[in-house]
């Protein structure tokens, strides 16, 4: 019997991604060592695996998603602070991903050069002026000392060791050198769909709804889907996810398991990437304490909210000089 395909749609931190239950897997990320010595650790092969499947679709570098009139916030954030560079300058990116940053600075200043570093393996198709160096550590860069005129990052630096990070920025930044961070904000909508996203996944595929399922009960697994989506009333998934349980009721018990296991085994790395998303991202508490470490090493640091149109926060901004 051929499987029963159903569709998975990604979660905010990566708009886009299919993920298509019953079809090959996506080829596993390689294994390079990183500083010659260590491999990648489980976290960077879940994340080597997300940038990796991206790359296999069309406008791969578009993998930031920022709700609302976000973007646009986002974007011109990024234009205004290339406008300040000096011609040529060589900008180092943190946490690069598919090199989104890069490709909105050169495409507002041709002249300037972006090398992008992220610790998984992330596709190394570029532009020209945009190099992107994957298995890469930015508590642990491989550039000259005081390489760099400026640094930037989007949603990346605060997934490392800021301690450690700020270290190496001091070292290849040169004096007088801008810097601009863009950090999760806790109380973003970036952040609230994404914890959304993730309590309904535990909620269908390990809560009450696995029960229902594996009991091969039709009606409760109804049930289980009218309670999840009072709760997450947007959430594609809910339709997605019981349909697929619906449809294979009628399987042996065995069958059935094996369908679930399938099922959590590929929704799994999503879920613990929205994890991530939760733990890095910084509340107001929270920032001042993760930033002492730049302001020990920085010459001069501010910190403040870039705002959506209505007021509400899109990510942390961080900006500074060397």
């Amino acid at each position: 019997m051929k499987p029963d395909p159903i569709r998975i749609f990604l979660p905010p931190i990566a708009s886009g991604r299919q993920l298509i239950i019953g079809a090959n897997p996506a080829p596993s990320p390689s294994r390079a060592p990183i500083d010659g010595a260590n491999h990648e650790t489980t976290e960077q092969r879940l994340w080597s695996t997300f940038w990796q499947e991206f790359a296999l679709e069309n406008e791969r570098h578009e993998r930031c998603h920022v709700p609302g009139d976000g973007r646009h916030a986002v974007d011109h954030h990024w234009a205004q602070f290339a406008d300040k560079l000096p011609r040529g300058a060589r900008i180092v990116d943190l946490g690069c991903g598919a090199g989104i940053v890069g490709r909105t600075l050169l495409n507002h200043r041709s002249d300037l050069r972006v090398a992008g570093v992220d610790w998984a393996n992330v596709p190394m198709e570029g532009l020209p002026n945009l190099t992107i160096h994957p298995l890469v550590s930015m508590e642990s860069l491989p550039f000259n000392d005081g390489n760099f005129d400026a640094a930037v990052s989007l949603f990346g630096i605060e997934y490392g060791n800021m301690d450690k990070t700020a270290c190496e920025l001091k070292r290849v930044l040169k004096p007088g050198a801008h810097f601009s961070f863009l950090v999760h904000h806790r109380e973003s909508e970036i952040l609230r769909e994404g914890n959304a996203r993730r309590r309904a996944l535990r909620d269908l595929i390990w809560g009450r709804m696995k029960a229902a399922f594996l009991a091969g009960n039709t009606t409760d697994v109804t049930r289980q889907r009218q309670n999840i989506r009072k709760q997450f009333p947007d959430e594609p998934m809910i339709s997605l996810v019981s349909d697929h349980f619906i449809r294979n009721i009628e399987r042996s018990r065995a069958e059935r398991h094996a369908l679930w296991q399938k099922l959590a085994d590929s929704l799994e790395p999503e879920v613990l990437l929205l994890m991530h998303l939760e733990r890095a991202a910084k509340s107001a508490v929270e920032i001042s304490a993760w930033l002492v470490s730049l302001f020990s090493t920085m010459s001069f640091v501010s910190v403040s909210v870039l705002p959506r149109s209505s007021g509400e926060p899109i990510a942390w901004n961080i900006n500074g000089m060397r």
